[in-house]
């Protein structure tokens, strides 16, 4: 047999899975190798301790759009653990020709006649999910359902609402209860988190905000019958909840509430019309599948509510002023990167206002701009033409080098210049510069070992939770303190600060701050403090300061992102002054894919930091300590299993540093290996590089087989 032969062979079987995945198996529950892979929120990471709060960061778990079929339930496993009691459930669903991303019939409703006719009368659409524990969740998709074609569930884990009803039993049909948070300041700071719990059902959001049942739901022997809870009367000190008459959802009804970070998008109230579909524009760009939204809905009688959320149909026992088959309620549709749609139902008298906030989880995709391992030589600048024609506010710029013994690293970012322990004075590391619409420029220093490749990529980004934009900043002057107010956990932000000067433009050059030696040139000389540099990073305030002799950060700028888990987190850990750390990621995969960002916890005065980033000698006026002091950190030597950290001899900026890696999706599809493999399709550099899925630095059958497990 010949290899040639054999290597066909392969690639059929290979074929074979791909076009045939039962042939795999029973498709797991997550809907990873069935649904498209632009919807595909990408493969579950390695297990991180750090459960961000709620809105804070990205959830703890996320199931990817699971496809459902019409009147399917199936169990659906996080395998989260700890006490359910703290988990915050999200669900929405898509639909290609029915919604998009959507909430319609949120938590289920059964349509009367006039929605979509007699022939529709009785049709149960929607989803819900019921039976939550510690393990798994139960999701169904109704009997005649269009909008949830696919479901996705996220789960947070926050053990810190600002106030928790606790568990309140409910008697269907009795007056409304009225539950005292007294929480004070301004409601419209509150997100509402109600779930209901029942013998049956268990923890659930089944008929979420209140439905009535026709006449085929539930083996039809609750016909019109008046299901779910609803809230209302939202106000500073207390809220109210309903237990509709016939209900057998809502046995108990927990209401939490959360004094939530600043969402990305927030549109304040705005009056909605009757059996209208009014649009958002939020233009947060991204990828709206980061996106977390909370509708709220108010009128004058009931104030905010969530009456009839997702839609409902009235049966026979009506709402006083209503009629049989009147359709009451209000839902999202159409979520897109730039918009969102609210549709109030024909009869609905309950969002006579509407108020909707996005909150952006960001997770790096595939950059739109990847350069690829260039070689540069000592001294030599490198221009890039990355060509993306956008506005420079948009653009964020990573840059990763290579030393001339092969390894990945930071040592040096932004330039250094050694001490008297090696090459004394040896100017060392690279930065970036002049960034503009369509190029960027890479200089490596004269001496330098670190950098001998450089790779730069370039991300669109999405619309930052907060950009203090370009400020002026005094060299030597007061530090510029700025209050971004984003609430939640500092610990889920990344930070990118950007300066700017006349000759080199947007740039990187001595980022973090640095010290000069003697063979400093051109505009700066010997002990120079130069750059510039972000600490004291908290929920509400970040400090810039830019050093003494600096000529490079005339004006600087900070853009602040709520970030998805990465597949990543160390933690905060520490390293002995003057010694390497070997931390283990086990991310697996082609390190080529990976976003990594690194910061430093000071102990004293500086807090959450990035000062001496990538490692700095102090000259003859020193921040702190002595003469040719090495201080900050950097990180180097990164595989697919580990990275290592070093922490300069005399530092005492990074007493504590975290590392967190997210995972970038591979541009190229597991067609795409197929047909470059089969010889119909040619693949350049960079999507040769997208393509060696598994890091073996070379494309076979094998990086196909990883793609599809990935």
């Amino acid at each position: 047999m010949t290899h040639g032969f054999f290597k066909y062979i392969c690639l059929m079987v290979a074929l074979a899975f791909f076009f045939f995945p039962g042939a795999r198996g029973a498709d797991s529950v997550d809907g990873s190798a069935a649904f498209p892979q632009s919807l595909n929120p990408g493969a579950s990471s390695p297990v991180v301790n750090r459960k961000p709060p709620f809105l804070s960061g990205g959830a703890a778990w996320d199931s990817g759009f699971i496809p459902f079929a019409q009147g399917e339930t199936k169990t659906v496993f996080h395998n989260i653990g700890g006490d359910p009691v703290n988990y915050i459930v999200f669900m929405q669903f898509y639909a290609q020709y029915s919604g998009g991303m959507n909430q319609i019939a949120f938590g289920g409703n059964d349509l009367g006649k006039k929605t979509w006719g007699e022939d529709c009368n009785n049709y149960q659409i929607g989803a819900y999910w019921n039976s939550l524990n510690s393990f798994n969740i139960t999701v169904t998709r109704r009997q005649n359902d269009a909008s949830a074609e696919n479901i996705r569930i996220r789960i947070w884990v926050d053990t810190a609402p600002a106030w928790d009803s606790g568990w309140t039993s409910l008697v269907a049909g009795a007056e409304a209860t009225t539950l005292n948070h007294n929480l004070g300041g301004s409601s419209d700071e509150y997100v509402v988190y109600m779930e209901q719990k029942s013998a049956e059902y268990g923890v659930n959001q089944v008929f979420y905000g209140g439905g009535d049942l026709g006449n085929a739901s539930f083996g039809g022997t609750h016909a019109n019958h008046r299901v779910g809870s609803f809230f209302k009367s939202l106000n500073t000190t207390s809220i109210k909840v309903f237990r509709r008459e016939e209900d057998f959802f809502a046995e108990q009804v927990r209401i939490r509430i959360f004094k939530i970070p600043k969402s990305t998008f927030d549109s304040g109230w705005v009056a909605v019309s009757y059996g209208a579909l009014t649009s958002f524009n939020h233009y947060i760009g991204g990828n709206a599948h980061d996106y977390l939204v909370d509708l709220q809905m108010r009128n004058i009688t009931e104030g905010v509510n969530n009456k009839f959320y997702g839609g409902a149909d009235q049966g026979t026992s009506v709402l006083p002023g209503y009629y049989e088959d009147d359709r009451i309620g209000t839902w999202w549709t159409g979520l897109s990167d730039r918009k969102i749609d609210i549709f109030r139902n024909y009869e609905d008298i309950f969002a006579q206002e509407v108020r909707v906030r996005i909150w952006n989880f960001w997770s790096p995709p595939s950059p739109n701009f990847d350069s690829g391992w260039t070689s540069i030589a000592q001294g030599a600048t490198q221009v890039f033409n990355h060509d993306l024609n956008t506005g420079q506010s948009a653009l964020m710029v990573d840059m990763q080098q290579k030393g001339t013994n092969g390894a990945t690293n930071h040592t040096g970012y932004g330039g250094m210049d050694l001490g008297p322990i090696k090459n004394p004075n040896d100017r060392t590391g690279a930065w970036w510069f002049n960034l503009t619409a369509n190029q960027v420029s890479v200089f490596r220093r004269n001496e330098d070992e670190y950098a001998a490749q450089a790779r730069i990529r370039v991300w669109i980004t999405p619309k930052p939770e907060y950009d203090s934009d370009w400020f002026l900043i005094t060299a030597g002057g007061a530090a510029k303190i700025l209050n971004h107010n984003l609430g939640g956990d500092a610990a889920d932000y990344l930070v990118d600060m950007q300066q700017t000067n006349v000759m080199d433009g947007i740039n990187h050059v001595y980022y973090g701050g640095k010290d000069l030696g003697n063979k400093a040139s051109g505009t700066v000389s010997e002990n120079d403090r130069v750059g510039a540099q972000w600490h004291s990073l908290t929920n509400s305030s970040i400090t810039v300061y830019r050093r003494s002799e600096d000529d490079f950060a005339q004006n600087a700028r900070v853009r602040i992102w709520r970030m998805a888990k990465p597949g990543y987190d160390s933690g905060w850990s520490s390293v002995a002054a003057g010694s390497n750390l070997e931390m283990t990621h086990n991310l697996k995969g082609n390190p080529h894919r990976y976003y990594i960002y690194f910061q430093f916890l000071d102990a004293g005065l500086l807090g959450v930091n990035q000062c001496f980033y990538g490692g700095n000698v102090f000259g003859t006026h020193p921040a702190s300590g002595s003469t040719d002091d090495y201080v900050g950190a950097a990180w180097g030597n990164l595989t697919g299993s580990t990275i290592e950290v070093f922490r300069g001899a005399k530092d005492e900026v990074a007493d504590n540093h975290v590392i967190r890696i997210w995972r970038t999706p591979p541009l190229v599809s597991p067609r795409g290996i197929l047909d470059y493999l089969l010889g119909i399709t040619p693949l350049n550099q960079r999507m040769l590089d997208e393509a060696d899925t598994n890091g073996d630095v070379k494309v076979n059958i094998a990086d196909f087989n990883y793609l599809l497990q990935d």
